[in-house]
């Protein structure tokens, strides 16, 4: 009875696994000739810098801010690539019709500080900057 029960299960596994597609992503770019809309916005850069003697500053800028409505600055003194990395906020930043947005964390340590900016989009998802380190020896 087990031995049945086992291959009536699989065979119903491998029948409805034909029926699964992947769904193509389009865009209205892609659909309708003519228009041009960015649905997938990107940074088009990122840049740190020492800000006198106990600051940073990040600034950066995307390739278009639709549906764009923050940005959070955050910051580590862990391992950037460790996925279980502590990154704490520093800054929340509105989204506006600019081109460029800057922040200033005065609030730093010595060591290796990593930072990134978070896009917070309006359905929700969130897009990450590439991640940008800055190494302190002292005040």
């Amino acid at each position: 009875m087990k031995t049945q029960f086992f291959i009536a299960s699989l065979a119903a596994l491998i029948i409805n696994t034909g029926f699964i597609t992947v769904a193509e992503n389009t865009s209205l770019s892609q659909t309708t000739p003519g228009i041009k809309v960015d649905v997938n916005p990107s940074f088009n850069f990122f840049r740190t810098h020492r800000q006198g003697r106990a600051g940073i500053t990040s600034t950066w800028g995307l390739t278009s801010s639709t549906d764009v409505s923050a940005f959070i600055v955050e910051r580590t003194y862990e391992d950037p690539a460790d996925p279980y990395a502590y990154w704490e906020t520093v800054s929340m930043v509105p989204c506006t019709n600019v081109r460029s947005y800057k922040c200033t964390d005065m609030n730093v340590f010595p060591g290796y500080i990593s930072y990134r900016v978070k896009a917070t989009m309006v359905n929700g998802n969130e897009i990450f900057s590439e991640i940008s380190t800055v190494h302190i020896i002292s005040h």
